[in-house]
């Protein structure tokens, strides 16, 4: 079944975080909506489980990719994937889990795709703090393995699961200036940012995460509806927009 969250109440004490979840809550009522024509695999059989992420992982995946901020893979790529996530959202972290690594594999890293991470935090408190993170880790190019340690490391929808701890133990097993990435998480530069993807995704009018659109060359995005998350879905979709 999909996943369906309704929008969560700002934290107490937020303050003008409390803007990024405000931008998106015209169109993101309904949260975490996945793909409408996603198919699931059912049971609890672990041959079918995904693998989770362990510390190390990300570089394997990402390393020797291109970042900037957002983009990951080459500036001259002919086609982008935009993928609008919520770093809470168990479905996203499917994708990451199941779908990305073909993709990033067969696509990114030979320089066919580049793909644009579009972060949304509408499930609730933790979805913003963890945005803002990420955001801000862009700034030190590793924007992508933050993100792919955060799903690794996902806990229960507003648990509190995206503490101080948990974000300063990730940033040195990665590399990442923690006092730094604090900072700027803190700051109006990564809150523009962070409300500059909430701010597409209404008037794209994305219904829930994870969503996708395809950008060929300079052209308009196109929303793209993957039916899993099985790399031969998204061959047939990457290879239609690298020939057209």
């Amino acid at each position: 079944m999909p996943h369906v969250k309704q929008t969560a109440p700002p934290a107490p004490g937020s303050g003008r975080r409390n803007l990024v979840l405000a931008a998106g809550a015209a169109v993101l009522v309904v949260a975490a909506v996945v793909v409408a024509s996603l198919a699931f695999r059912g049971g609890d059989d672990d041959a079918s489980a995904p693998t989770t992420t362990t510390p190390g992982g990300a570089g394997a995946l990402f390393d020797g990719i291109p970042q900037e901020r957002a983009l990951l893979g080459s500036p001259d790529a002919p086609v982008t994937l935009i993928l609008f996530e919520d770093l809470q959202c168990p479905i996203c972290k499917q994708f990451a889990e199941e779908g990305l690594p073909g993709i990033v594999e067969e696509y990114v890293r030979p320089g066919k795709v580049r793909l644009r991470f579009a972060g949304l935090a509408f499930i609730g408190p933790d979805s913003e703090k963890a945005l803002l993170h990420v955001v801000a880790a862009g700034a030190q190019g590793k924007l992508w393995q933050l993100t792919d340690r955060l799903y690794a490391s996902q806990g229960g929808e507003n648990d509190g699961w995206v503490t101080d701890e948990l974000l300063e133990r990730i940033s040195g097993e990665l590399g990442l200036d923690y006092a730094k990435l604090a900072t700027d998480a803190d700051g109006q530069a990564v809150l523009q940012q962070a409300n500059a993807m909430a701010t597409e995704a209404e008037q794209r009018e994305v219904p829930g995460t994870p969503w996708f659109y395809v950008q060929v060359g300079g052209k308009e995005p196109y929303e793209v509806r993957p039916g899993s998350f099985a790399i031969e879905e998204f061959r047939e979709i990457l290879d239609d927009a690298l020939t057209s």
